[in-house]
């Protein structure tokens, strides 16, 4: 790991001075030679260290971290820049994951985590419960989830379609043997349908809604107990459609599938954390296709 002072120098700099084009002038220096020397820095410890706009520059948490201890004597430098090099290495840490509540719910999800915390022990993993997109570097996650529809905050950010669900309309045995039969989609119009507003677009408009929700198992309990029709992920019901609990309606008729994206802020500078969750997810997808 080969760390220039004279860019750690600028880096202090720019902080201090609240700006590249500020420390590029104090050092009698092209802006352009500025920005160009403090992104070798970050190559050379394997993270970012700013969040550049057209006005300012922000510090990510090692940004943060170094300017810390590079206020230190420069005997302490050397150990800084080595600090951020193993952290970004190392299985370890804090990661923090933001997903909808749908995700929150599923069994897979928490399955998946268990075993994510079950192979790195020293990773302290904060599921923070996010609908909507959020600025991951200014809020320090590391990973968002979202499902399709959902406008990413950042398009310079990565994005990966991870998951894709088919979904399936379901109901008791009993509701269907007390309620009128069912044998094409124009027929759900006599029926309280349940929905999430992820999938509530994919339904015909003159259909009664009985229950909006974000909780799939919420859902899915309200179906289980006679409450109406419920459009659901299939993998979430697959067990309550084998005892019984859930019968499916109208099979053979064709759902929009729900989408999920995969969001995160680098891909330069991808910590080993984030890289093993993100690959446990694309296994889990994997599986979850094969079963």
């Amino acid at each position: 790991m080969n760390i220039s002072m004279d860019d750690l120098q600028l880096f202090v700099l720019t902080v201090q001075h609240g700006g590249i084009s500020a420390a590029a002038k104090q050092q009698s220096l092209q802006r352009s030679k500025v920005s160009r020397r403090l992104q070798e820095l970050e190559k050379s410890l394997g993270c970012q260290l700013l969040i550049r706009t057209t006005r300012k520059i922000e510090l990510t948490e090692n940004g943060r971290l170094l300017y810390q201890q590079i206020n230190q004597p420069l005997t302490g430098v050397a150990q800084a820049a080595k600090l951020l090099s193993n952290q970004q290495k190392s299985v370890q840490g804090v990661l923090r994951v933001a997903v909808p509540a749908a995700l929150i719910t599923s069994n897979m999800f928490a399955l998946l985590l268990e075993k994510y915390l079950e192979q790195f022990t020293d990773v302290q993993l904060e599921v923070l419960h996010c609908q909507e997109s959020i600025d991951l570097k200014r809020q320090n996650v590391d990973i968002q989830i979202l499902p399709d529809g959902v406008k990413v905050q950042n398009e310079d950010y990565v994005q990966q379609t991870l998951l894709r669900f088919p979904s399936s309309l379901v109901a008791s045995q009993q509701y269907l043997q007390s309620h009128p039969s069912i044998t094409e989609l124009s027929d759900l119009a006599n029926h309280s349908l349940m929905v999430s507003r992820y999938n509530q677009s994919s339904l015909p408009d003159n259909l009664t809604l009985r229950l909006c929700s974000d909780d799939l198992r919420l859902i899915q309990h309200m179906a289980s107990t006679s409450n109406g029709i419920a459009i659901l992920p299939t993998i979430l019901v697959r067990d309550a459609l084998q005892s019984g609990e859930l019968k499916l309606v109208l099979a053979e008729e064709k759902l929009p599938e729900v989408k999920l994206t995969l969001i995160y802020p680098y891909k330069e500078f991808l910590p080993e954390k984030t890289r093993a969750l993100i690959q446990l997810l694309r296994e889990a997808f994997v599986e979850t296709v094969a079963s």
